[in-house]
Parts: C-alpha cells; sequence; structure tokens
C-alpha cells in the first residue's frame, strides 16, 4: 500500500478552453509560422498547434495552442516548500500477515498498545506510530530538502517468524530506504483541478501542481515451524546431492584421464586405490625369501615352478610387535643346546647336497619334486640356506621351544606318547610361518620352502613316510 504527504504547490486559476501561447520550452519556442505544425502536439505541450506562432511576452515567441488558458507555469516550486511542517506529522500503520500453510496470522500492534508511542529503535522498537521527518532521517535524506520537489519513501516491514511454542519470535522489524533517484529525476508530484460553470454554460478551472512524498509500504517476511517429515526428506535429499557429487567426480577424472592422461601413473594408482581385487583365498599362495623383506602373493594356477612365477608384493614380512601371539623361547642354556644338537643329529654340520640338483633351488638344500607348488627356495638368489642359521635352529627346530610352546597352550599335554612327533613338526611349521610371514593370518595360504619343509620332517619324522604336503586345492 501507498498514501501521499503534499509538502508543495503550483496552482493556475481561471483557465479557459481557448487558444494562447504555449509555455516557452525547447520545442514550443517559434520565430515564426513555418516553425510550428498545426494539429501537433509534443509530450510537454499543454494543447494541440495552431500552426501559428504568437508572442509569449516581450523577450519571447511560442506556438499557439488549443488548451486550457493560461497554461501551467514549468518554473520550479517555491522554495522552501509551503507545508514544510509535514516533518512533523505522525501516520500510524496497521500491518497483519498471514501464514496460510500453518494458518497463523499476527498484527504489527502490540498487545498492550499505547497510543501515545513513537517509533524508536532503541526505545520503542515495536511501535507502529512513525513521525515523518523520522522516516526521511532514516532513509538518509533532508526533509526540507526533499520536501521541496518530493520523492518516494519506502517503509519496509520485515517479519522473520519462528512458529515453534518452544522457541516462538515473530516481531516486525522496521527500515526505511529512498526509491526515487536523487541526482536523474527526483521529486514526486500529482495534478488535481476543480471546476466550475459559468454562464452560457462555459467551463472554468483551477489547477494545482501538488509536490509531496509518496509512502510505499513493502511488506514481506518467512514464517517457519519444525516438521520431522520435512527434515527426513530433506536429509535424504542432501546425502543423494553428496552421491551425486562423487558420481560427477567419477565421471569427470575418467573422461580427464581418457583424453588428455591416458594410462598415466596418476590414473594407475587412482584406480588401484579405488578398487580393490578380492581374490578366493583358495587361489592365492604366499611366499616369503630370507633375502627379500617382504610377501609375494602368487596367483594359481601356476605354468612352472613356484619359484619362478613373477607375483605381487603385498606386505612386509617384518614384525616387531609379537604381543598376542604364542611364546617363541629364543634364548637357552649351554646344557640345553648340548641336548638340542644331540637329539637333532647335529643340525649345525652342513648336510650333502642332493644329488638330483634342481635349477630352482637356490641353497642346495631343497629335495627333487614334480609338483610346481612344492619347487619353491627359501632364498631367490644363489646363497647359504636359512636351515644352517642359528635362529633357525633355535626358532623352528628347537625341541625345548616347541615343548614350551605346547605346554603354554595345554599345560597337561602327555609329550611322552608316540603322537608327540606330529605335533611337535606341525608347531615347527606354524614356528616357521610366524617368523617368515610376521603372523599366523597366512598360516593356510602360506608355502614354507622344500629346504625348511624337509629338515622339519627330518627332525621329526613319520614312522611311514607319506606327508601330505601343502594342499594347493
Amino acid at each position: 500500500n501507498s498514501f501521499f504527504v503534499m509538502t508543495n504547490v503550483i496552482k493556475t486559476e481561471n483557465q479557459l478552453k481557448q487558444t494562447c501561447p504555449e509555455y516557452p520550452f525547447g520545442k514550443a519556442i517559434c520565430n515564426s509560422d513555418s516553425s510550428c505544425q498545426n494539429g501537433t502536439a509534443d509530450i510537454l505541450s499543454n494543447g494541440i498547434q495552431t500552426g501559428r506562432c504568437v508572442d509569449y511576452n516581450v523577450t519571447s515567441k511560442t506556438c499557439e495552442v488549443n488548451a486550457w488558458c493560461p497554461v501551467q507555469s514549468m518554473e520550479n516550486p517555491p522554495e522552501p516548500a509551503v507545508l514544510s511542517g509535514a516533518e512533523n506529522f505522525t501516520v500510524l500503520i496497521k500491518n497483519n500477515i498471514i501464514f496460510p500453510k500453518f494458518n497463523f496470522t499476527v498484527l504489527n500492534t502490540p498487545i498492550n498498545f499505547n497510543t501515545s508511542c513513537i517509533y524508536n529503535k532503541a526505545t520503542s522498537p515495536f511501535c507502529p506510530i512513525f513521525r515523518l521527518g523520522f522516516i526521511i532521517k532514516e532513509a538518509n535524506q533532508n526533509f526540507s530538502e526533499m520536501a521541496v520537489k518530493g520523492g518516494i519513501i519506502a517503509i519496509q516491514i520485515k517479519w522473520d517468524c519462528n512458529l515453534d511454542s518452544w522457541f516462538y519470535d515473530c516481531s516486525p522489524k522496521y527500515g526505511f530506504q529512498r526509491l526515487d533517484d536523487k541526482k536523474a529525476m527526483p521529486g514526486f508530484y500529482i495534478r488535481h483541478a476543480r471546476y466550475y460553470k459559468l454562464p452560457y454554460e462555459e467551463e472554468k478551472r483551477t489547477l494545482f501542481k501538488f509536490y509531496g512524498i509518496r509512502f510505499d509500504v513493502l511488506v514481506s517476511g518467512t514464517g517457519r515451524r519444525f516438521n520431522i517429515i520435512q527434515l527426513i526428506k530433506n536429509t535424504g535429499s542432501m546425502l543423494s546431492y553428496f552421491a551425486l557429487v562423487v558420481s560427477v567426480i567419477e565421471i569427470l577424472i575418467c573422461v580427464v584421464s581418457y583424453f588428455r592422461w591416458g594410462k598415466s601413473s596418476f590414473y594407475i594408482i587412482y584406480r588401484r586405490k579405488k578398487y580393490e581385487t578380492v581374490l578366493n583365498p583358495t587361489q592365492v599362495m604366499y611366499v616369503s625369501y630370507v633375502d627379500e623383506p617382504h610377501i609375494t602373493l602368487i596367483k594359481k594356477p601356476l605354468k612352472t615352478s613356484l619359484q619362478h612365477t613373477q607375483g605381487s608384493i603385498v606386505q612386509s614380512n617384518i614384525n616387531h610387535d609379537n604381543e598376542g601371539s604364542e611364546p617363541m623361547c629364543t634364548t637357552e642354556s649351554n646344557e640345553n643346546d648340548d641336548n638340542e644338537e644331540h637329539q637333532l643329529g647335529k643340525p649345525l654340520r652342513q648336510e650333502a647336497s642332493s644329488s638330483d640338483w634342481q635349477k630352482w633351488c637356490c641353497c642346495g638344500k631343497c629335495q627333487p619334486t614334480q609338483k610346481y607348488h612344492e619347487q619353491l627356495c627359501c632364498r631367490r638368489k644363489k646363497g647359504q640356506c636359512i636351515t644352517t642359521s642359528h635362529w633357525f635352529q633355535q626358532l623352528v627346530l628347537s625341541h625345548h621351544t616347541l615343548q614350551k610352546a605346547l605346554l603354554y597352550k595345554d599345560p597337561f599335554l602327555n609329550l611322552a606318547d608316540g603322537n608327540s612327533n606330529k605335533q611337535l613338526r606341525h608347531l615347527a611349521y606354524k614356528q616357521y610361518i610366524h617368523w617368515r610371514f610376521g603372523c599366523f593370518d597366512l598360516e593356510d595360504r602360506a608355502v614354507i620352502p622344500s629346504c625348511c619343509r624337509w629338515k622339519i620332517r627330518h627332525a621329526y619324522p613319520k614312522e611311514v613316510n607319506n606327508y601330505t604336503g601343502f594342499k594347493i586345492d
């Protein structure tokens, strides 16, 4: 809504319908009749030209027009303004808003409305009675200057309502701003005429040009109330947008990689990190070499010896943390060492190489076999066999170490029966895997080298020489 407050006026009295000189403005000024065109009118003209050039005053001539004469003057309005005292006028603005979605209505007048209050940001922020001079001042304007030619002021009422009962807050906030351009075309006015009847049916009028300030009341607002259903919907929508962003980034990476990078190292690393190949545990084997600091994964089926099959590195086989694992005793007295060497048939002494030398054997201690998955040495390159090392004797073959480990698991185990060799042999296999592979997690798919396997079998043999070996399927 809007309302208009008059501040200044130009009054033109006793106008009659007849011909008279036009007010002198650019296109109305003339020197002869040829400058005036009969039947035409300019946008600023007060009437229709007759085609004659007549005297306006002693100094200038203008085209004659058929209009209400004398024509209204285009001079500037009086200064200071006629009604400059309108600065102290007050206006009561009543505003009510409705939120149909919540079936809620509210007024801008307080419950205990004091009709003598005047709006003030600090002392009376909710009073709906405004002093016009204060409104102009809040819009950063001067009322005396604006009252001369008028202008347009916006009174903004903003509602930001929280309609929840436990956090209710719904009060208006007022703001003020000038809308017309102060430099280009300032001001605002309206025209009004009073008509009178004369004898012989003639009409006479008085024309008023009122200058003033038009106040436009602009209302805007937002009402909100908590809704659990809407919250769930919005949360789901937000999560779907996140998924969409991931998909878009994935597509961009693929497209850019295809057209720009091709099979670049970045794209290869990205694919490796994003996608993990899940292998069937029965289709892989793990091997460890004494001269390599990592564990190698080998995929089946094998087309050559396990020693010569290329695999992929999966992790380091050095384990510095033995917490939670079974004990591996590594310190023995000299007496125990002597007993161990007697029981193991002097294991530290070098044995003769097999007469059937295998191409896949690098340590010279492996046993010949026709099975690819058993053709594995403890080394990648030529060198000393791990079975000749002191730590292999102490950690894997030591009878005293293995007995302690078995009794740690079952304190009442009888090691004097005929089945003790089987238990010691299987535990020696586990001890080797724990030592070389770092844990027992890979026990089912870890392959023990031929030299180590047969060294353990010689130390703790079966009565019948029919060993199962590594199960390939």
